[in-house]
Formats: C-alpha cells, structure tokens, sequence
C-alpha cells in the first residue's frame, strides 16, 4: 500500500508539495523492494525441491550428473563423486605397483638371460662366513655354497666369470648347466701359482663338478675332488660343452672299489678339454675318460697306482703318460683314439 499523499488541509501551498515529493520518493523505494523481493521470492522457490512446477529447478540440477543419474541430494552427488575419484586413483596407484613389479621381474629374467655387456663377474664363496639367503656374492657378503652362486649367473653372458671360493670342504655336486659365457672359472682365492697337487692337498675341496651343454671357456683351477663314494661317476665332468681346461687340480681319494664306473675326470660329446699344471691322479680306477667324439689333451700330469691312467671309448686322447702312472697308462675301446706325437697308438 502507497502512502497517501495530503490532498486537502489548511497547510501552506509550498510545504505541501515538499512533503508530496517526499512521499512519492518514498513509494519509488517501496515499489523497488517490492520488485527485488519478488526476484528473491523466485530465487528461493528454485532453491527449493520441486517448489516451481515445471520452472527449472536448480537443486535438481545441480543433483544430476554428466549422465542424467539424480541423486538424493547434491550432497551425495558431490560424495559419489569424491568417493569414484579415490577409487580410481587407488587402482591407478595399484596398477602403477603391479607394473613396477612386473617390470623387475621382467628385468630379473631379462638378467637371467643376458648378463653385463663384456664385463667381468666375480663371484665369492665361503663355506664358514657365506650365506645363501642373505649373501649376494660379494668379498663382504659370499655365498655358502658353489651351486647357489652358479645359480645366479645369467644364462647368456659376454662376461669373464670368476668363482673365488675360500678354504674349506664343499660336499656339493656342482652343476653348471646350459650357460652360454665367455670364460667361466671356479679356483681358490689364494695365489693358485704356488700350490702342487703333488706334494701337499689343496686348500678348496669339492665333491663334484660339471660343465653340462655350456658354450665358452671352462676352467677348473687349484681344487681336490673329495667325497668320492658318495659322488656321481665323475669328479670332474665336461658334457656336450666347449673347451674345459683342468689345472693344478688333485685327485687323491681310492676309487678302485667303486662299482659306478667312476672315473676321475670324463670328457664327452662335444667336449674339449687340456689336462695340465701338474694335476695329480692318485689310486684311481680311471684317471681320464673320453667318450663319444670327444678330446683331452694331456700335457704335465702326475700320479700313481691307478688302474687305468687314461681311456678312450670312441674318444680321442693326446699326449704321454708314464708308465708309472698307471698298470695300465693307455687304453682304447671301440674306435677310440690314443695320439702321442702324431703316431696312434
């Protein structure tokens, strides 16, 4: 309602029309609020659920996501949406760490295969300060055993390998199998220049060793072959492998009894292999075996009372042995082969 403006009275013509000016200015004001309550009385109809009919609405709105889902409240779209965020970010986090897990496992296989790039390894062993769970093959953390560490030599290598192995006895039956190198080596850590097979026993003393369908340079430095009855036929064996050299190694425990036609060292298949460095065979059954196409080169090799100093069963053996060496020095089988200075024997 306007106010009334003065229309009749006994005031003065002029204080009349300043009072009149005054109460049109104020129902120019009153008009303006009215107006703006309207727009505001509109604004909270929309703020209120479903309060304008078919008049947007801009709770409901504000309720409906991207793909016309309505929620109860805004309040729960807004949760819903936090609540997906987090999801997602926790299955990016845990696909990120199954990726990272699946890429060491693929560079853990990828190090089994290949090895460093013409490098060199060095791996140490001891039997009284190793360990085999905690050990990883250093000076300061050996392994305890020969066998766990050839285990961690990648299948291909363009490496030097080098098994520096302490003092002490290791009653394994060490098998180096399928492993393609450059040269693989397994000697003491002490100066191997100085020790004689023949003389005195050596400081490393192992079961076992084989070279199976390897490819490269074997080694076999400085080391006596012990534990005899309880070993497989061989102390050292080179099957189906490149070239093998034995140097300065000994063999001393009586084979003679054994009944597995045990035999000190055997060379087979495709197998070579250079017998040397004053290695020494004492009471053998047989000190050297070549079979099946295979080749020993025998140069400076000690011993005596074996049975049979070297025998060639479809292998081929060069070099001399003294007659002191064996009862019988040379032998072949079938089509085997014994060369002493180009003559076959």
């Amino acid at each position: 309602m306007e106010l009334l403006k003065l229309i009749k009275n006994r005031i003065s013509t002029e204080w009349k029309k300043t009072f009149n000016d005054n109460v049109d200015i104020l129902n120019g004001i009153t008009r303006d609020q009215n107006q703006k309550i309207d727009v505001v009385d509109k604004r909270i109809d929309n703020l209120v659920l479903h309060s304008g009919g078919e008049s947007p609405n801009e709770v409901v709105d504000a309720r409906v996501n991207n793909k016309a889902v309505q929620f109860d409240s805004l309040s729960a779209r807004l949760l819903k949406t936090e609540n997906t965020h987090d999801e997602d970010v926790e299955i990016l986090n845990l696909a990120q760490i199954d990726q990272q897990k699946q890429l060491e496992q693929l560079n853990n296989s990828v190090g089994k295969i290949v090895g460093s790039l013409g490098g060199t390894i060095n791996i140490y062993i001891s039997s009284e300060r190793g360990n085999d769970k905690s050990g990883d093959g250093t000076e300061q953390k050996p392994f305890k055993t020969i066998q766990m560490a050839v285990n961690t030599i990648p299948l291909l290598s363009t490496s030097v390998i080098t098994f520096f192995i302490d003092s002490g006895t290791y009653l394994e039956d060490v098998i180096i199998r399928n492993i393609n190198f450059i040269s693989f080596e397994l000697r003491p850590i002490e100066n191997i220049d100085t020790l004689d097979p023949s003389t005195k026993d050596l400081p490393v003393k192992v079961r076992s060793i084989s070279f199976a369908a390897c490819k490269g340079y074997c080694r076999i430095s400085g080391i006596q072959i012990v534990d005899v009855a309880n070993a497989p036929n061989y102390g050292i064996n080179s099957e189906q492998s490149g070239y093998t050299v034995i140097n300065r190694c000994k063999f001393a425990e009586n084979t003679k009894s054994l009944t597995n036609n045990y035999a000190a060292v055997r060379i087979n298949g495709t197998s070579k292999a250079n017998i040397y460095g004053g290695t020494t065979f004492i009471n053998q059954r047989v000190g050297i075996y070549v079979s099946l196409t295979g080749e020993a080169m025998l140069a400076n090799i000690n011993g005596s009372g074996n049975t049979v100093g070297a025998l060639a069963d479809n292998g081929t053996i060069r070099g001399s042995i003294s007659t002191s060496f064996a009862a019988t020095a040379t032998r072949a089988d079938n089509y085997g082969l014994i060369i002493t200075k180009g003559t076959v024997l």
